[in-house]
């Protein structure tokens, strides 16, 4: 035997960077066998089997399963390894976009938790923001955890259709019911995408100056604040928008109870 050309079974796995017992378990399943088995069992490797295992090693690393490999090994082909690796790109791409995802949110949410535990409550700020995307959905449900269940489900035909994470979840209040009085009378829900959504219905919240307010707490105890805003834009003759939004700054990712939660409310100026 040329020593130069075979290798032992340990020999083999040193130099491939793996075990004996992986070498074992592979010749078992009839994945990858040795080239030589001699009269006292001992097994050799050929030096030109290196390649082959590499192969192996590269489709376990994609994510193959072993019975996978070993099918496409029995019947490998230039063919059916174009057709392999179009589907791992395109595997790859979608995992890629996952990731991507994953970061925008991560990032999306670290950027909004900058200073929010040394918040001011008492305080009124005027913010500026860009214009953002929104898409509204009725909800017709007086119970807290109606409410939570319609949002939920909102939630995730949202996902469904856009396949991102990077999104703010808000209520929009009526005008008329702040103005009388009435603050914690919910009958939407809207998801404030980071990105132009796909497959549904948006609407547009313009770019501007926005007074701005924080409430710690349920949402049924919110009054204070919206009185807070709107004694501030009184007594400073501020004209302001329509639409009062309420999103959170602090919610269940980040607090165990609904007390804890942060929700962020505002208006824009108009003049």
């Amino acid at each position: 035997m040329d020593h130069n050309k075979y290798m032992t079974t340990g020999e083999f796995a040193r130099r491939m960077g793996v075990t004996k017992n992986t070498l074992f378990h592979y010749d078992n399943i009839g994945l990858f066998l040795p080239e030589i088995v001699d009269t006292n069992d001992y097994r050799y490797y050929s030096i030109y089997q290196m390649e082959v295992f590499d192969t192996i090693i590269i489709l376990k690393e994609m994510g193959m399963p072993l019975n996978e490999i070993k099918e496409f090994m029995d019947h490998r082909s230039p063919e059916s390894l174009m057709e392999l690796f179009e589907k791992e790109d395109k595997k790859i791409t979608e995992q890629i976009k996952r990731l991507k995802y994953q970061q925008q949110f991560i990032r999306g949410r670290k950027e909004k938790m900058k200073g929010i535990w040394s918040i001011d409550f008492e305080h009124v700020f005027r913010k500026q923001f860009p214009n953002r995307y929104y898409i509204y959905e009725e909800i017709r449900d007086e119970t807290d955890a109606g409410i939570l269940k319609k949002t939920n489900e909102f939630i995730t035909e949202f996902e469904r259709r856009n396949y991102q994470m990077d999104y703010e979840i808000g209520y929009i209040q009526n005008e008329n019911d702040i103005l009388s009085g009435v603050y914690d009378n919910y009958t939407n829900a809207v998801i404030l995408p980071f990105k132009k959504p796909k497959g549904m219905d948006y609407q547009v919240l313009e770019a501007g100056e926005y007074l701005t307010v924080y409430h710690k707490g349920h949402w049924n105890t919110i009054g204070a604040a919206y009185e807070r805003l709107l004694e501030y834009a009184r007594c400073r003759q501020i004209k302001i928008d329509h639409i009062f939004l309420e999103t959170y700054a602090v919610n269940n990712l980040m607090a165990e109870s609904i007390e804890d939660y942060v929700t962020e409310i505002g208006v824009r100026i108009i003049s």
